[in-house]
């Protein structure tokens, strides 16, 4: 499903959460949180390339032409984050001029809501990592983004968990309020994403987007469908030309770990601003500076994100999340009586069913 959602309404929601936090003194060591894997960490200078829109500005993402390849048989790491990025914004927001792309919302336009001529690039720098148990069968990507703006002494954090089944991208124009404010953002695929198996040559995503020989990759796979040789090789000669997507065929039930998801795409921003800005202590070590406790963070995001935000804010027993602004969340609520929802002069009967029997309907109905 592709949703359209008006940047101004959660913008205006979330601006009136933010406020100044101070920092502290007498920090521990900045230590990489538990579960994740090797962090990679790239530098944009606001200009070739960019946080927000990998380089194309406010007009390259609305053009209808999307970013082409040099090689469409062996796309780099960094076009296919253009392409990502591209598709993602797109995916959300209304790009025409007339919905007010340009002029009330997009790159372009200040976090005050003033037009601007340029191309509203954000120069800064991503942290992009696996969550994981240790069994590579998860590998949730999470990717923090700490803008050049970023003030140590207002520190704040906005989440933007992706919506849909889309990759760690996936809602990166919801947090682009953040990112204009200053503040880092933190992402999560949420262990969805498209991340296909490709079943008949045997080959699975990286982290960067780029594929490998599922041998080769082991537990660096963004998603292995976890077949083994005999399993593999029946299934292909059954059914050739397969793909097994993250979401669908992970076995994980990714859903019931959408708040802790995103609980540690924010535990890996907060080792990300103190990587950059932590006190350095007297061996020139960074100290963990920036805590849940001197740092704003606001949960938000929209759709299947805004319910992971809301989830997040539910499991969140460290104290990480001071605020929840969110659009359009997905979650599935069963009857209360407390609850009325009217259409017109019409009263709704039913306003609310279990999960269990949505997916009873949809089965039931769909085809």
């Amino acid at each position: 499903m592709k949703h359209r959602l008006h940047p101004l309404a959660l913008a205006a929601l979330s601006a009136s959460l933010l406020a100044a936090c101070g920092g502290s003194d007498d920090a521990p060591l900045n230590s990489k949180p538990a579960g994740i894997g090797e962090v990679r960490i790239t530098a944009f200078d606001g200009a070739g390339d960019d946080l927000l829109t990998a380089g194309l500005g406010k007009s390259g993402l609305q053009s209808a032409t999307p970013p082409a390849y040099a090689n469409v048989l062996a796309p780099t790491a960094a076009e296919l984050r253009r392409a990502a990025i591209y598709n993602s914004y797109r995916a959300i927001v209304d790009m025409t001029d007339a919905g007010g792309y340009g002029r009330f919302y997009g790159p372009n336009v200040s976090a005050a809501g003033v037009a601007g001529a340029g191309e509203g690039k954000i120069a800064g720098t991503e942290y992009l990592a696996f969550q994981d148990d240790g069994s590579g069968r998860q590998n949730v990507t999470v990717l923090a983004q700490v803008p050049a703006s970023f003030d140590p002494a207002n520190p704040c954090i906005v989440t933007a968990t992706s919506s849909g089944s889309r990759g760690v991208y996936g809602a990166i124009s919801t947090g682009e309020w953040g990112l204009k404010r200053g503040c880092a953002v933190a992402y999560t695929d949420k262990g969805t994403g498209s991340a296909p198996h490709d079943l008949q040559n045997d080959t699975v995503p990286l982290i960067d987007g780029t594929r490998a020989g599922a041998a080769a990759a082991g537990k660096a796979a963004a998603f292995n469908a976890g077949l083994g040789a005999t399993e593999l090789a029946a299934f292909n000669a059954a059914t050739p030309n397969r793909f097994a997507f993250k979401h669908a065929h992970s076995g994980q039930n990714p859903e019931k770990d959408w708040g802790r998801n995103t609980l540690a795409a924010v535990r890996l921003t907060l080792y990300a601003i103190n990587a950059q800005f932590g006190k350095l202590n007297a061996a020139g070590q960074r100290e963990a500076t920036f805590t849940a406790g001197n740092t704003l963070v606001i949960a938000s995001s929209v759709s299947n994100g805004g319910g992971a935000a809301i989830a997040a804010a539910e499991l969140d027993a460290e104290g990480l999340i001071d605020g929840v602004a969110v659009a359009e969340p997905a979650i599935e609520m069963p009857a209360n009586a407390g609850v009325a929802v009217q259409r017109g002069a019409t009263l709704v009967p039913t306003v609310g069913k279990n999960l269990i029997d949505f997916t009873t309907y949809a089965n039931l109905y769909q085809a």
